[in-house]
């Protein structure tokens, strides 16, 4: 439908340019600008973006990586999974505004430096979301209709999108050291370049950890010793939501009541943080409803139930602990957006410090990234008794490291996911009770049906070289 809508755009106007030649001047309004600021199209972005994000993380990230559970309509939690349509469309349609602003900042008579860095940093973040979620999706010849007239883009393979990814982290931080100023739209770092350079640099280990079972960690060492990465909390990025209107509050606010309450404590996260005396397991989530529980109790339940069994496990969802309604409900604390936080780069240097991919205590990285997320979410624990319990204490171990990375990753889009499906960690996240998925948990989700029916060509070249086709269980580069 885009395809043709152009096409007859494009006859309209070949047919108004033989009536006169003054068509563009007449046609101009003196008083609109003829393209939108880059600070406009930054902070669209970055608004459009991380709300999108911040949504499927409480929708689909916690329920996956079983942070949280379905009470009701449970089949997500059981992996009969369909078509994520919405999630592409909106990271494909923030993607088109990204090009307007690498359009903008390299046009000599408009370049600015500083956003076209940011530019990039934004397209790797959602670029890596697109393909850690999918495996080979459109990326080189995607968002060409309008400048070469690609409807139908081909699908790259996820290493070479990893490549371009990576390249463009790199790029911005160069950029961003010539130090040039922009003129707002940052609702991240409000326009505090040597941040955004961190950004890049963080990202780029993250993504370096991510394919290190295909690099084995080229390059992370490299990062660590001559570029700026995250210092401390203060370096997060994270996208505030505002206070007042329900459209600037947590996107969770929007939902009904009934909807929200449906996500429930899983049984796997809370016995973890039962076991550590956790004071974030009251922050995410409520006791129980039951006037007859005590009420500071808190109970799970198991994740992947069908809908009968969900709805009368422990005797009804009254016996269940749900999402802490501060996830929910405006508050003075607020519930940010997270594209990636301090504690998280902590956890990614002591995995590659353990692994050998860079110099460094792993212990003091974990320690660090440990005490980071308690700090982050003030969580009032006192973390050097915390750290020296059993479980919590380092050990040497994977498991340890991940344990603690998995519980930190709590609303940062899809991570935790991500890294289950990486290195198998934390391996007491097993499929779901009631999986109707043959006992597996997913590594990705099914391509859109709009891509099998408008780039059909190229839907098949794709589903060709997978696995087992465009199947939830077709692993993708980085996995295998």
């Amino acid at each position: 439908m885009k395809k043709l809508s152009i096409y007859i755009l494009s006859g309209t106007l070949l047919w108004y340019s033989g009536c006169t030649n003054d068509f563009e001047e007449i046609n101009t309004n003196p008083n609109a600008p003829e393209a939108v600021s880059p600070n406009l199209l930054l902070s669209t972005v970055i608004s459009v973006t991380s709300r999108e994000m911040a949504d499927f993380s409480f929708r689909r990230g916690l329920i996956v990586a079983q942070l949280s559970a379905q009470s009701i309509f449970t089949d997500f939690d059981r992996y009969n999974w369909t078509s994520e349509n919405t999630h592409w469309n909106i990271l494909y349609g923030a993607l088109t505004e990204v090009e307007l602003i690498l359009e903008f900042s390299r046009n000599p008579e408009t370049s600015n430096t500083s956003y076209e860095a940011m530019a990039l940093i934004l397209k790797s973040w959602i670029y890596s979301n697109i393909t850690d979620s999918w495996g080979d999706v459109p990326y080189s010849q995607a968002i060409k209709g309008q400048s070469e007239g690609i409807f139908a883009p081909v699908y790259d393979e996820q290493s070479a999108i990893y490549a371009g990814i990576l390249a463009d982290l790199a790029t911005a931080d160069g950029l961003l050291a010539q130090g040039q100023t922009i003129a707002g739209g940052d609702l991240i770092y409000d326009g505090d370049l040597n941040k955004w350079r961190k950004l890049a640099n963080s990202l780029r280990l993250r993504y370096l950890l991510r394919t290190s079972n295909r690099n084995g960690g080229t390059g992370m060492q490299q990062i660590v010793d001559n570029s700026l990465i995250f210092e401390d909390n203060g370096d997060n990025a994270i996208m505030d939501f505002e206070a007042g209107s329900r459209a600037t509050w947590f996107p969770t606010a929007a939902r009904r009541i009934g909807s929200f309450n449906q996500t429930v404590l899983s049984e796997t996260i809370f016995d973890k943080l039962e076991l550590f005396n956790d004071n974030r397991l009251a922050i995410w989530f409520l006791p129980t409803d039951n006037p007859d529980d005590d009420p500071a109790f808190f109970s799970g339940q198991a994740s992947g139930l069908s809908e009968n069994n969900a709805s009368t496990y422990k005797g009804g969802t009254l016996n269940v602990s749900r999402a802490n309604e501060v996830l929910m409900f405006d508050n003075p604390v607020g519930i940010q957006a997270m594209l990636m936080k301090y504690d998280e780069l902590q956890f990614v240097l002591a995995e590659a410090a353990q692994r050998g991919f860079i110099t460094g205590d792993a212990q003091t990285y974990y320690e660090n990234g440990v005490t980071a997320s308690h700090e982050y979410w003030n969580s009032g624990q006192d973390v050097t008794s915390y750290l020296a319990q059993p479980g919590v204490a380092y050990d040497g171990t994977m498991l340890t490291i991940m344990t603690q990375k998995w519980l930190a990753s709590f609303l940062v889009g899809l991570e935790a996911w991500y890294d289950i499906r990486r290195i198998g960690q934390p391996s007491f996240v097993l499929p779901s009770t009631e999986n109707v998925n043959g006992d597996k948990i997913p590594v990705r989700f099914l391509y859109p049906d709009d891509e099998q029916a408008l780039n059909a060509d190229n839907y098949a070249t794709a589903v060709a070289k997978m696995s087992d086709g465009d199947d939830i269980n077709s692993a993708g580069w980085w996995e295998q």
